[in-house]
């Protein structure tokens, strides 16, 4: 095959789906925040956990993943808190205006792909989950909301119920996350 025909067969490929309608196989979805002067709404919540420190019980985990299921938790936790708020109050024009802002499109295909992998965050966020398509007059709008950290706290409290090895108290480790959360707008490449 010569060098021109290669490069019209490369051409014709990406026309194609153009001249039917359909998306490039390149376009992608993000989730978009919407800023504050967008949607002036935002969720704070906490997310808990603990288990006993030490080695022979059951109960006992990592701190670490005691740390890791508090902070999911508060993630989880604002989410869900902001959700009704977006489902029913971000119209298209809002979220428009968010893509507009970062050179993108609304995305308002009828895709519930997005269930079980949500689109990459735009910016950066510590957890998005997809919410489904706007309700009301917020119809035709696909959300996701996304969940930022604020800080996580932990504390050794004596627990005579937790196991102990030799000369140390028996102790339970307790996590305290706080997250935040606000509601973003499903957008793609043009």
């Amino acid at each position: 095959m010569r060098v021109g025909s290669l490069a019209l067969t490369v051409v014709a490929l990406y026309a194609a789906p153009l001249a039917h309608g359909i998306r490039s196989a390149f376009a992608a979805d993000f989730c978009v925040e919407l800023t504050a002067a967008e949607f002036n709404h935002r969720a704070e919540r906490r997310g808990d956990d603990n288990a006993c420190a030490g080695s022979d019980s059951p109960d006992i985990r990592a701190i670490s993943d005691i740390k890791a299921l508090a902070r999911d938790r508060a993630r989880d936790n604002a989410n869900n808190a902001i959700a009704s708020q977006c489902l029913n109050n971000v119209t298209p024009a809002i979220g428009q205006r968010a893509c507009t802002r970062v050179n993108l499109v609304a995305n308002t295909s009828a895709d519930g792909s997005w269930a079980g992998s949500p689109p990459a965050p735009k910016p950066g966020a510590d957890k998005v989950k997809y919410i489904g398509p706007g309700i009301g007059r917020a119809a035709g709008v696909n959300l996701c909301t996304m969940a930022h950290d604020i800080r996580l706290r932990t504390r050794n409290v004596v627990d005579a119920h937790c196991p102990h090895d030799g000369g140390l108290l028996p102790h339970r480790t307790f996590a305290t996350a706080r997250a935040w959360a606000r509601c973003a707008v499903i957008c793609r490449t043009p």
